[in-house]
């Protein structure tokens, strides 16, 4: 197919001129923050904060460094206030295309200047190198098969001055999405259905079982996967029948509730096909969950998503259930401030913040990180909030793992329990089987001490938790975070509390997210909840509820 053609080619292009880069890489960032400060010198910000006398520095990173403090959003806010009347000139000289909100994970939702400028650079610096990346690592992937891109159309708010408010991940309606349609299991149509995530997910489902040799599952993040496995592990048959009679089922026509839409998925489907109907109920039945992925598309070469962090467990249960066998990539560290790195060789297999900032080129291995980026949406020495840890160099640009993010920490006392040590401890106790879901919360009670309450929502079929559950668990912590251990040995913070909830219930917790504004493609599990109303739903769901405190 040209397409691939054209894309191997470009993407060769690509990975040159990123390793050309990356081997003088303090240069390079350099003449980029140059570049910024001088494009961005007359706008009110760039003003206010001397950009100009920056670049009349012998050494503009010192310059910079020394001159501009470290931010947070809230010193952004009053700017992208002013952006949002429609002001112009406020950030950049270059004129936004949107206000992207980002997903709120750790508790605040902000929303952040996004441009073509920036859109460009993440397909020539990201998606291309991503590209070749998958040329080293697995060349067959690039045979005649098609993907199932997992992406939802946005559910757009309009800001005072006219600018979209919304997500900047994957969108369906930008042309550069569009023109790889044809790459696309998802007929375009579907792409097109913003108010029923659960509906929009079942026609994806629906178009990747319609082809017996789907290439990819790809998604931002690797719950979108699981969660359409799990789809077609429960409505495999609902699908099958589809799929045989070459209609959308009432229900899901139903809730799509545009006949015009339902007609055109259905022309997609092409009428008819009793024979892979009847393939996919072999799949179904042949056997347990383990290996479906494999069953229904022989041919299925990857899972191409984010599998880190906090979604470890999704893949694990991946591996171990209806995708194994199946290789997960990680290939692209992005964020609605922009793109952060890529992968250059992605394993198939799947924490202490530096007091000072240093340059990307300065870091040393073997250490953890708080993110700090100027970004060409006109944020400068911006704390991101998310961890990585170096692990190695290309050249001399550090290549990082992301470990967690710096809002999911739990710390009553300055313990500072991390999203990997509270996965650490909740694996040392329960089965892996056992967990379905999970969250924490930090439960400060007006008398007594503060102590960390644990939400856990059973996997079908697991075995009912043992009575000793939450002493195991509150060990376990300690052994995975001995500062934990010692403000537990010296009586300031009490023992954890387990709290089961019903069946759904983190699954209500994602609607509610959703109806809140959240996209289902950007969308990241809450480790750590910060959100009293979000507490609440959980709680009203408990089903073996131990004395509050």
């Amino acid at each position: 197919m040209l397409v691939w053609d054209v894309l191997k080619v470009l993407a060769w292009q690509a990975r040159r001129r990123h390793d050309k880069e990356c081997d003088d890489f303090a240069t390079v960032q350099r003449m980029v923050l140059a570049k910024q400060l001088e494009a961005n010198a007359s706008t009110a910000y760039g003003v206010a904060h001397g950009f100009s006398e920056m670049l009349q520095s012998d050494d503009v990173c010192v310059a910079f460094r020394k001159s501009h403090p470290i931010t947070t959003y809230g010193d952004w806010a009053p700017w992208v206030h002013r952006i949002a009347k429609g002001e112009s000139n406020v950030l950049l000289k270059e004129p936004e295309t949107m206000l992207a909100a980002t997903s709120g994970t750790s508790g605040q939702r902000a929303l952040l200047p996004y441009t073509q400028v920036m859109a460009s650079a993440f397909f020539k610096y990201g998606i291309l190198v991503v590209f070749d990346t998958l040329r080293r690592t697995l060349p067959e992937s690039f045979e005649l098969q098609k993907t199932c891109k997992l992406a939802f159309a946005p559910s757009w708010t309009y800001a005072e001055g006219g600018l979209r408010i919304g997500p900047n991940s994957s969108n369906p309606n930008d042309k550069a999405f569009r023109r790889l349609l044809l790459l696309y299991s998802t007929p375009s149509v579907g792409y097109e259905i913003s108010h029923d995530e659960g509906a929009a997910l079942y026609v994806h489902a629906l178009f990747a079982a319609k082809d017996a040799k789907l290439g990819i599952l790809e998604a931002n993040f690797v719950n979108l996967p699981f969660r359409l496995l799990n789809l077609l592990e429960e409505q495999g048959e609902s699908i099958a029948d589809d799929i045989a009679r070459g209609t959308i089922n009432c229900q899901i026509a139903a809730r799509i509730s545009d006949p015009a839409k339902v007609a055109a998925l259905e022309a997609a489907l092409g009428g008819e096909d009793g024979g892979r109907a009847a393939a996919l109920r072999e799949a179904l039945r042949s056997g347990e969950p383990t290996g479906l992925a494999r069953r229904v598309w022989p041919k299925l070469r990857l899972i191409l998503a984010n599998a880190t962090g906090a979604f470890e467990s999704y893949a694990e249960k991946l591996r171990a259930g209806s995708a194994a066998g199946v290789p997960i990539l990680s290939t692209v560290y992005a964020a609605s401030e922009g793109l952060m790195g890529v992968a250059l060789s992605p394993s198939l297999d799947g924490s202490a913040v530096a007091d000072q900032t240093l340059l990307a080129h300065e870091v040393a291995l073997n250490t953890d990180y708080e993110l700090v980026v100027t970004t060409l949406g006109g944020l400068c020495r911006y704390r991101i909030g998310d961890v990585v840890r170096v692990v190695g160099r290309h050249g001399t640009a550090p290549l990082v793992e992301f470990r967690y993010r710096r809002g999911q920490l739990l710390n009553l006392r300055g313990e500072k329990t991390s999203e990997p040590q509270l996965a650490a401890a909740l694996s040392a106790t329960f089965d892996g089987r056992t967990l379905m879901e999970y969250t924490t919360v930090e439960a400060i009670p007006s008398r007594g001490l503060p102590f960390y309450r644990i939400f856990i929502e059973r996997a079908a079929g697991a075995p009912a938790l043992a009575a000793g559950a939450p002493a195991t668990l509150d060990a376990a912590l300690g052994r995975a975070n001995p500062i934990y251990a010692t403000w537990r040995a010296k009586g300031a913070i009490g023992p954890c509390q387990v709290f089961e909830v019903a069946p759904g219930s983190f699954e209500a917790l994602r609607e509610c997210r959703l109806s809140e504004g959240s996209s289902p493609q950007q969308l990241k599990v809450s480790r750590v909840l910060r959100s009293p109303a979000h507490e609440e739903l959980l709680l009203a769901r408990v089903v073996n509820l131990e004395p509050r405190r």
